[in-house]
């Protein structure tokens, strides 16, 4: 066999395919059994419907062209249906054969891509770690900082432990001894 002819940017390796294609048995009766020429063709096929889809080859060249990670994943579902077609010699594929339910899967999801409905390089939420928290006290204002047990201390910005006012003077609950009447 000859090298493949075809050219464009690879968004997954002969070794991924040949490995996702092997299953528990080696690759005995499956497409891992092709060439590396077979599948290389299997995944240019694949990995130019994905640029074609995305609208954009991501070859990473700059860094706004580095692939998103999806591409790896559907180019490897695409190349799965295309080698295996190359592996059956052209005979029907089962519709319920879970090589042709990821490619149906793949394709829907690059028809999305194409139709905007689906980005293909999320970005983190916006604001995620940055929140802050809102104290919402639903308690009447009946009490104040006396009744607390507590006092801000304005170098450090925190509460610490506070007798409220009066509570221990000496003529509160006539502690102090007799009190002068005269």
């Amino acid at each position: 066999m000859t090298t493949p002819v075809a050219s464009g940017t690879l968004y997954a390796t002969v070794a991924d395919l040949r490995n996702v294609a092997g299953g528990t048995d080696s690759g005995t009766g499956t497409l891992a059994q092709l060439t590396d020429e077979q599948l290389t063709l299997a995944l240019y096929a694949a990995s130019n419907r994905v640029s074609v889809y995305a609208g954009n080859i991501y070859d990473s060249s700059t860094a706004l062209a580095n692939p998103p990670g999806i591409l790896h994943d559907l180019t490897l579902d695409l190349a799965a249906f295309w080698a295996d077609k190359t592996y059956l010699k052209h005979k029907t594929i089962d519709p319920q054969s879970p090589i042709y339910i990821a490619y149906q899967n793949a394709m829907s999801i690059l028809q999305d891509v194409r139709a905007g409905k689906i980005l293909l390089d999320p970005a983190p939420a916006p604001g995620i770690g940055q929140e802050t928290g809102i104290i919402i006290n639903r308690i009447p204002a009946i009490f104040t900082g006396d009744d607390s047990g507590t006092r801000l201390n304005p170098a450090t910005g925190t509460l610490e432990p506070d007798t409220p006012p009066g509570q221990w003077a000496p003529m509160s609950a006539g502690w102090g001894g007799p009190v002068y009447q005269g």
